[in-house]
C-alpha cells in the first residue's frame, strides 16, 4: 500500500508536464482536433516510457526518476545554460576589402611589446592601409627605434612625436585630427597582436550597417569580451593568436550588441566621430574614455557590436604600474557612473546574460588546446550527483593542481543531449548541445585530449553513447571509470525486471530491464546490441579503473578482453568516524536506501527482528519502517559518531541487494570497529572480507527471518 500511495504524485506531475509541452497556450482556442492531437502525443510519450515507468514503480531508482522527469519535460537541472546550436558554425564570409580607415597606434615605452607588434603588423594588412603612430614621449630608445623601423618599412605611415608623454586620450586625439576626414578610425594598443586579415573582419559590421558606431573583437584580455573569461590570461604569442583566430574564423558572424566597445582594438565609425566628436580629454591619460564615447554614441543613435569571427591577442596593463592602473580605473569608473548612471547596471546585466557564451565556449576550447602542455582530460559524466560526481570533482581538482589549464566535462541527462562544461582555476563555462555533430565540431580544436568515461547513466541516447565515446577518442587515449555497471547493462546496478541481482545477464537475455529502451517510434533493442556497442569501447580503452576486485570480475565476465587493461584503484576515503563503544543493541544502516540499496530488505527485517533499526540517511518513500524503527534523514559524515552513540547502534547492516562498485558507507561503518554485515555481493563484501569486524552473510536477501537470526548471533 505504501508503495502504491506514492505513485499518483509522480503520475500527476508527469502528465502535467507532458500536457504543458504539447497543449495550446492557455488563452488560445482549443478546438477538438488540437486537443485530440495533444492527447495522442501524451499517449505516445507514456507508451514509449512504459518500461521506465514500470521499473521506477517497482524499484524507486533515483536514476529512473531522473530519466522520467527528462522525458516528460520536468527536468529540474540547476544552472540552466544557453543552447549552443549548429548555427554557431557557418561558412566564413567571403574576403572583402575594408572601407577606408586609419589605424592609430599610441606608443609609450614597452619596447618588447611595441617591437613585437610593429614587426608583425605588416604581415596582417593589405598594401596601402594607413597607419598613424604616436610616439608619446617614449624614453626607451628601443621603442623609438621600433617606430622608425616600421615607418621605413610601411610607406603608408604617419608618425607623430611628442616630447613628453600626453597620455592615451590626447595621443588618439592628435592622430584622429591628422587622419583623412573620410576615414573610419581603428584604435590598436601597442601591446596587441592582431592576426592576418584582421582589418576587413573588424570593419565589416560598419560597412554593413551605418548605425553601428563601434566594433570590438574577441580577445584573451578584453574585459567583457575575454576568452575564456576576464582576468584569466594575458600571455600572447603569434602561434597562440593564430590558433584562436583560426577557430574564430569558423564561427558565423552574429549581430551582438554591447553596452560599450573596448579600446584595446576598436573600430570607430567616422559618421559618429563627426556627430559627437572624439574622446574626452577629461579622462586624462587613459581608462574610461572609450566607455564615455560609446555612451554618447548610443545617445546619438549608434550601436556597439562584437566582431564574433575575429580574435586579437592583448597583453593588457602595460602602460602603467598595477597601483597606478588600479587608481586610474577606479577614478574613470566614478566619472563614467556620474555621467552615465545607467551604464554600470547595463554592463553587469550584459555580463550576466552573456550573449557571447557560444562563441566564448568555442574559443575557450581552442584556448585550452593552445595552453595545455599535456593531454586535456575530457570526462563523460551525468548530472545526478552522488559518489561518481564526488570522485570526478576530486579528479578535476587534482588536474588543476598539477598545472592543467582546464578540464572539459561532457554531461548527459540534461534538457539536451549534451552539456559541455569547461573548468579552470579561475573560470567556468557551460553550454548545452542538441546534437553529437555539433559537439564534435566544437571539440575539433582540442587536438591533444584524453577521453575519460565517468558515468553515462541518464543519457537521452543511451545506445548512441558508446559510439560517441569512440569517436571522441578517435586518435586519442580512452580510459574508463567503473562507477556503475552501465557498460554491462542499461540496468546500471544489474538488477533484473523482478528486482533481483542474478549476476551478469546472459548476452541473449530477453529481460526488459537489460534491453535498450529507444526514443519514440523506435523498437526496443535486445541486450545483445547493448553489449556489442560497448564491446567496441572496451576494445578501444587503454585503461579501465575498477574500485574493487568484484567489479573487475563482473566486467571481465561480460568482456573478457578487459582483463589486461583493468586496474583496481580504490577510492580515497575522506574522514571516517573512528572506533565506537561496543554494547549497543540497535541495528544501524548508513546512506540513502531505495530498492537496490535494500529498502525491501529492511521492511522484511523489521517484521522479523525484535531489535530496533535506525537508518542514518534517507529511506525512499515507497518503503516504510514502523515505530520503534527510525529514519534520521540526511546527515554529514562528521555526524555519524554522535548519531550512532545517540541511537545505541551495536551493529551495522549494509542491506544492498546489488553489487556496489565501491561502498563508502561500508568503509565508514567498518571504521567504527562495530560488527558490519552485508550479503555476499560486490565491493561491500570485498571490504568486509578484508576487515576483522566484517561479516559476509550467506543468507538470501529475500529471507527476513534468516537475516534476523544471523544478525542476532553476531550481537
Amino acid at each position: 500500500m505504501n508503495r502504491i500511495a506514492s505513485v499518483p504524485r509522480y503520475a500527476r506531475a508527469s502528465v502535467t508536464g507532458l500536457w504543458a509541452q504539447h497543449a495550446p497556450p492557455p488563452n488560445a482556442p482549443r478546438p477538438f482536433r488540437a486537443c485530440l492531437h495533444t492527447a495522442t502525443r501524451m499517449t505516445e510519450t507514456l507508451w514509449d516510457a512504459r518500461w521506465a515507468i514500470i521499473a521506477f514503480l517497482r524499484t524507486g531508482e533515483p536514476a529512473l526518476a531522473f530519466d522520467l522527469r527528462r522525458r516528460f519535460g520536468l527536468t529540474d537541472i540547476p544552472d540552466q545554460v544557453p543552447l549552443v546550436g549548429a548555427t554557431l558554425f557557418a561558412a566564413p564570409d567571403p574576403p572583402q576589402s575594408p572601407p577606408a580607415c586609419s589605424v592609430i597606434i599610441p606608443v609609450f615605452n614597452a619596447a618588447r611589446s611595441v617591437s613585437q607588434l610593429l614587426a608583425h603588423l605588416p604581415d596582417t594588412m593589405a598594401d596601402g592601409q594607413r597607419v598613424i603612430l604616436v610616439d608619446d614621449g617614449s624614453t626607451d630608445p628601443a621603442a623609438r627605434a621600433a617606430v622608425e623601423q616600421f615607418a621605413a618599412r610601411w610607406p603608408a605611415t604617419r608618425v607623430i612625436r611628442n616630447q613628453t608623454n600626453k597620455g592615451f586620450v590626447a595621443a588618439v586625439g592628435q592622430a584622429t585630427a591628422l587622419a583623412d576626414p573620410r576615414h573610419h578610425i581603428v584604435l590598436l594598443n601597442a601591446d596587441t597582436l592582431p592576426p592576418a586579415g584582421w582589418l576587413p573582419r573588424l570593419l565589416a559590421p560598419i560597412a554593413r550597417d551605418a548605425t553601428i558606431a563601434s566594433v570590438t573583437p574577441l580577445s584573451n584580455s578584453a574585459e567583457l569580451l575575454s576568452v575564456p573569461q576576464a582576468g584569466v590570461d594575458a600571455q600572447i604569442s603569434l602561434k597562440f593568436v593564430a590558433a584562436l583566430d583560426a577557430q574564430a574564423q569558423q564561427l558565423a558572424t552574429r549581430d551582438i550588441s554591447l553596452p560599450t566597445g573596448v579600446g584595446f582594438c576598436m573600430a570607430l565609425n567616422r559618421a559618429f566621430l563627426d556627430r559627437i566628436g572624439g574622446f574626452d580629454t577629461a579622462f586624462g591619460r587613459g581608462y574610461g574614455e572609450e566607455v564615455d564615447w560609446c555612451q554618447r554614441a548610443t545617445q546619438a543613435g549608434g550601436r556597439h557590436v562584437v566582431a564574433t569571427n575575429l580574435f586579437v591577442g592583448h597583453e593588457g596593463g602595460r602602460s602603467f604600474g598595477q597601483t597606478t592602473r588600479a587608481r586610474r580605473i577606479r577614478r574613470a569608473g566614478q566619472m563614467v557612473a556620474a555621467r552615465h548612471p545607467g551604464f554600470p547596471q547595463a554592463a553587469r546585466q550584459w555580463q550576466s546574460d552573456d550573449p557571447l557564451l557560444p562563441e566564448r565556449l568555442a574559443l575557450a576550447i581552442a584556448w585550452l588546446n593552445a595552453r595545455a602542455t599535456k593531454a586535456v582530460p575530457v570526462y563523460i559524466a551525468h548530472l545526478m550527483g552522488g559518489g561518481a560526481e564526488t570522485a570526478l570533482a576530486n579528479e578535476v581538482k587534482t588536474h588543476l593542481a598539477h598545472g592543467q589549464p582546464g578540464v572539459v566535462i561532457l554531461r548527459v541527462g540534461g534538457p539536451h543531449l549534451w552539456r559541455v562544461e569547461l573548468t579552470g582555476q579561475r573560470f567556468a563555462l557551460a553550454g548545452d548541445i542538441a546534437t553529437t555533430a555539433v559537439l564534435h565540431r566544437l571539440l575539433d580544436p582540442l587536438k591533444n585530449r584524453r577521453v575519460i568515461y565517468s558515468c553515462g547513466v541518464g543519457s537521452a541516447d543511451p545506445l548512441g553513447l558508446p559510439g560517441a565515446l569512440c569517436r571522441l577518442a578517435d586518435g586519442h587515449s580512452l580510459a574508463l571509470r567503473l562507477h556503475d555497471f552501465y557498460p554491462i547493462s542499461p540496468s546500471w546496478n544489474l538488477i533484473d525486471s523482478q528486482g533481483r541481482f542474478n549476476g551478469v545477464p546472459p548476452i541473449d537475455t530477453t529481460d526488459p530491464a537489460h534491453s535498450v529502451r529507444q526514443a519514440k517510434g523506435r523498437a526496443t533493442l535486445p541486450h545483445r546490441d547493448w553489449r556489442a556497442a560497448w564491446a567496441r569501447v572496451m576494445d578501444r580503452a587503454d585503461t579501465i579503473h575498477c574500485f574493487a576486485p568484484s567489479g573487475a570480475a563482473l566486467l571481465a565476465r561480460a568482456y573478457p578482453q578487459t582483463r589486461d587493461t583493468t586496474k583496481i584503484v580504490p577510492h580515497q576515503l575522506g574522514p571516517v568516524p573512528g572506533p565506537l563503544r561496543k554494547g549497543g543493541q540497535t541495528i544501524g544502516v548508513l546512506g540513502g536506501i531505495n530498492l537496490a540499496k535494500g529498502g525491501a530488505v529492511l521492511e522484511r527485517l523489521a517484521r522479523a527482528t525484535g531489535r530496533r533499526i535506525v537508518v542514518i540517511g534517507e529511506l525512499e518513500k515507497s518503503f516504510h519502517l514502523p515505530h520503534p524503527h527510525h529514519v534520521h534523514g540526511r546527515y554529514k559524515p562528521r555526524q555519524i559518531r554522535h548519531l550512532a552513540t545517540k541511537h545505541q547502534i551495536g551493529l551495522w547492516l549494509i542491506p544492498s541487494i546489488c553489487p556496489e562498485t565501491f561502498s563508502f558507507a561500508t568503509h565508514e561503518a567498518l571504521s567504527t570497529g562495530l560488527p558490519t554485515v552485508s550479503f555476499d555481493l560486490g565491493a561491500q563484501a570485498d571490504a568486509l572480507r578484508a576487515a576483522p569486524n566484517g561479516h559476509v552473510l550467506s543468507v538470501s536477501p529475500q529471507d527476513g527471518a534468516a537475516l534476523a537470526d544471523a544478525i542476532d548471533k553476531l550481537f
